[in-house]
């Protein structure tokens, strides 16, 4: 009875050896080191993973400097100062336009002016000239009645020189006149010409 009892105790203890209930301290420690470890970096992971990831901004980023070496801000200054200057080298040629126009007007009403002068006084030399050439034709005819008066007119050398010398005197005061009248002809188209402008100009509407 006695060794069978033995027997029985002996067996127990080896099962309770085997079992996985019966480890020693230990391994028992080392398991809940490596259980405590894997349990604090899946808690470190799941930290981590809970951050969200940073979001850059062009604020975060530097300031972009482009080929040239210059920086985009100044480039940007630069072209808004090109936008501006068309704008004013448009008004100086405007201003430049309006100058050149007053000038240009004021040159015209001199010329005109001095053409009026001219026409004045190549009217009193036509009226001169024409009053001369009438007191050759009537010279003229006196010495013509003159000489033909008297019977032997062919003899009168003198008498024929006379009128050779009217005629002469006629022909070129005439040709004095005619050169006064074309020279009046002129001046009036030129006066007419520089006041065409000027009637342009006060009849365009305000």
């Amino acid at each position: 009875m006695k060794l069978k009892l033995r027997g029985f105790l002996i067996g127990s203890a080896a099962l309770l050896a085997l079992s996985p209930w019966h480890r020693p301290a230990s391994a028992q420690s080392q398991d809940d080191t490596s259980v405590a470890a894997a349990a604090r970096k899946a808690r470190e992971l799941k930290k981590n993973a809970a951050k969200p990831a940073p979001t850059l901004t062009n604020d975060d980023l530097p300031a972009a400097t482009p080929a040239g070496g210059r920086p985009a801000a100044a480039q940007a200054e630069q072209a808004a100062g090109n936008e501006t200057k068309p704008a004013e080298s448009a008004l100086a040629p405007a201003g430049g336009k309006s100058a050149d126009a007053t000038a240009d007007q004021e040159k015209r009403a001199q010329k005109k002016s001095d053409a009026e002068a001219a026409l004045k006084q190549a009217k009193a030399d036509l009226a001169q000239s024409e009053g001369e050439l009438n007191v050759l034709k009537r010279k003229q005819t006196l010495d013509s009645d003159s000489y033909y008066s008297k019977t032997d007119y062919l003899q009168d050398t003198e008498g024929q020189a006379a009128l050779d010398a009217d005629a002469r005197e006629i022909s070129g005061k005439k040709s004095q006149v005619e050169a006064l009248k074309t020279k009046i002809a002129e001046l009036q188209a030129e006066i007419e010409q520089y006041s065409e402008p000027q009637k342009a100009a006060a009849e365009q509407p305000n």
